[in-house]
Parts: structure tokens; C-alpha cells; sequence
């Protein structure tokens, strides 16, 4: 493979390791983007070669010919992009002859199917036969299954299995939001038609991203007291920063929580790579009128570490949150909720929002 391309597959896969909150989606566009690059690659380079032996390379063998691939997808599930894998993948030189068949969750004996071979998260690609004329390429990606097929590891998260609303969306215990809240901090009207809850560190990037580019307050602005917000504490244990600064924020929060969410995003916005101290975070609360010393002097004795890992473990167990920024949109009249996991634009939201307020 060129170099160039080698660098841009390092790139691709630095950026999804970095954030780690998009991996479910985002890793398996990537795979399939670097399938096809090894695979445009590996059939210009056999071209190559065949011309130095006078012979021409014949991609419609009998392996190429025979490859039926199911995809299994569920309408309900709104970002699973299963349309686009599907394109991405047609592409590749060697599965130009494959057969391809779409299911869904919904149809006849696809449920058993999938129980019967222990697959529990959708989109599904199944290959019928890992025989490929890939040069090794996607291979590697195929997983057995107990009926003697293959799966594509696509780093799939949508589980059908759970029970969903009429709307496709999860549902929450009232007990457990009505505890969530009573140990929160709102920004906004609390008796909102909905909430959103963001799992956060203050040493994150990519929750610096979503700030900086405004989607707190371009939501605020489009829905006005039908939605409040809730910073939840998330941090990732290779942020050294990021469990002061969550303990920080509870410290500002008990000397004057009308200021939280201003030193929230003017810290964002002060330190967006990952560079934010302490004392960076006690200055900015003392230029909002917060006591630095008696601020200091809270987080130094961790009395809110427990609080802090507390609201992680919810994101984790409740929630399924593995990264920074995990975002969790909740109808608080039905408890309908989804979860957006990444620093996505303000568009994103809105579609999930739209769809919980009909």
C-alpha cells in the first residue's frame, strides 16, 4: 500500500482511538473505509503483477461468484447507518460479484436466527463463507458463528432485544431519573418536558468541541423551558485532571450554583486540548465570584470524590456509557430515552428531540 494511504488509515484509527464515546458507529465505518482502501490497493497491486507474468487477474472466481451476505438491520435503531456500510462495502473489488440481502429485527425468523447464534447487537453483516479473494484484507474482520457462517465485526451497539417504546426509544425507571435530578444541578426549567444529561469530564476534548461549538445554547435557544440540562460527571481515568476538576465543579456548585454552567463552558472554551489544571479552573471560578480559598480547600479534601464516581457508575450501568461525551436525551413525561454518544452537532439533538416531543 502507498505510503499516503498508509498515513491516512494511521490517522483515521489515532482519531476513533481518541474518542472513544463514537466507537459503536464510527469504528466500523472506519474498518470499512480501511477494507476499502486495502482492498483498491491489494487489486491494483495484483494488476501490476500479473502484467510482468503477461496474465490478466480474473476477480470472478468461483469464491467471488458464491459470497451471499445478509445484513440485519432494525428500523427502530436511528444511527445505525447500515446503508452506508452496506455502499462501502460494494465497492471492494472482490465482493463486486457478491449477492447482498437486507432483513430486519421485524422479519420472519430473524429473531431466532440471531439467538440461535448468539448475536445480541445489530446492524449484523454475515458472510456465508470467509473464502475471499481479498488478499487477507477482510478476513481477518470475520468472526464464526455456530452455524458455520461469519459475522463482520463492525463494533455494533444497537440491542433489538431490549424492551423500546412504541417509538423505538428505551424507557427509564421513574425512580431512577427522579434520583438523578435530586442530586443534580438543572440548568434550565425543571419541570422541562426534556432533559438532557451530559456525561462529562473537564479534561475532554472532544466535550470541549461540543461547547465550543455552541450545541448547549443552540438547543436552550430552539426549545426555551421544554428542555433543561444536566452535567453528570464522567472522568476517564487517563484524564489526571479530570476527577479534581469533577470535584471542582461540585465544590462551585455548593458556593453558588448560578454560576456552575458559565464556568462549565468558559473553561471549555479556555482550555479545548486537554490542558486544563486546577488551578486553571480555580481562577476562572474566582473571575465568576467564587472564594478561591475556600474553593481550593474543598477539593483538596475530597469530599465529593464518592458523589463524583457515583454519577460515572450511573452513565456505565444505567446508561451504557463508555466515553466522554455521552449524551442522554430523556422524556421526562414518558421516560422514552436515547442516547447520542460523541461530540455531534446540534442537528442530532434536534432529530431526537423532535421525534420524543410528538
Amino acid at each position: 500500500m502507498p505510503i499516503w494511504k498508509d498515513k491516512i488509515v494511521a490517522e483515521n484509527v489515532k482519531n476513533i482511538q481518541n474518542n472513544t464515546n463514537m466507537i459503536h458507529i464510527l469504528y466500523g465505518l472506519i474498518i470499512v473505509l480501511m477494507l476499502i482502501i486495502a482492498g483498491l490497493a491489494f487489486y491494483v497491486g495484483s494488476m501490476f503483477g500479473s502484467k510482468d507474468q503477461g496474465n490478466t487477474p480474473n476477480i470472478n472466481t468461483p469464491q467471488a461468484q458464491e459470497i451471499n451476505i445478509t445484513v440485519i438491520d432494525d428500523a427502530r435503531c436511528s444511527d445505525c447507518q447500515t446503508s452506508v456500510i452496506v455502499e462501502q462495502l460494494k465497492v471492494l473489488p472482490f465482493l463486486s460479484q457478491a449477492t447482498f440481502t437486507q432483513k430486519d429485527f421485524a422479519d420472519e425468523g430473524v429473531v431466532q436466527y440471531l439467538e440461535e447464534n448468539d448475536i445480541s447487537v445489530l446492524p449484523a453483516v454475515i458472510f456465508n463463507s470467509n473464502a475471499l479473494y481479498d488478499g487477507g484484507q477482510i478476513t481477518p474482520y470475520l468472526q464464526a458463528l455456530p452455524d458455520g457462517q461469519f459475522s463482520l465485526a463492525l463494533g455494533a451497539k444497537f440491542n433489538p432485544f431490549i424492551t423500546r417504546s412504541e417509538n423505538g426509544f428505551l424507557v427509564l425507571e421513574w425512580d431512577t431519573l427522579q434520583n438523578i435530578k435530586a442530586e443534580s444541578y438543572i440548568d434550565g426549567n425543571p419541570d422541562a418536558k426534556i432533559t438532557w444529561i451530559e456525561y462529562s469530564d473537564m479534561q475532554c476534548p472532544y466535550c470541549a468541541k461540543l461547547h465550543n461549538d455552541e450545541t448547549p445554547d443552540t438547543l436552550k435557544e430552539k426549545y426555551g423551558d421544554d428542555l433543561n440540562i444536566i452535567f453528570q460527571h464522567f472522568p476517564l481515568d487517563f484524564h489526571a485532571e479530570a476527577l479534581p476538576g469533577a470535584q471542582g465543579l461540585e465544590c462551585i456548585g455548593e458556593q453558588n450554583s448560578s454560576v456552575l454552567y458559565t464556568i462549565i463552558k468558559e473553561a471549555y472554551k479556555k482550555y479545548p486540548n486537554q490542558n486544563i489544571t486546577q488551578e486553571g479552573l480555580v481562577d476562572i471560578a474566582g473571575e465568576n465570584g467564587i472564594n478561591t480559598q475556600t474553593l481550593t480547600e474543598c477539593i483538596e479534601s475530597e469530599k465529593y470524590k464518592d458523589k463524583v464516581l457515583a454519577q460515572m457508575t450511573t452513565g456505565q450501568q444505567v446508561f451504557g456509557v463508555t466515553g466522554t461525551p455521552g449524551n442522554v436525551l430523556i422524556n421526562n413525561e414518558t421516560g422514552e430515552y436515547e442516547v447520542i454518544s460523541g461530540a455531534y452537532p446540534a442537528s442530532a439533538f434536534e432529530a431526537v428531540i423532535d421525534k420524543m416531543m410528538q
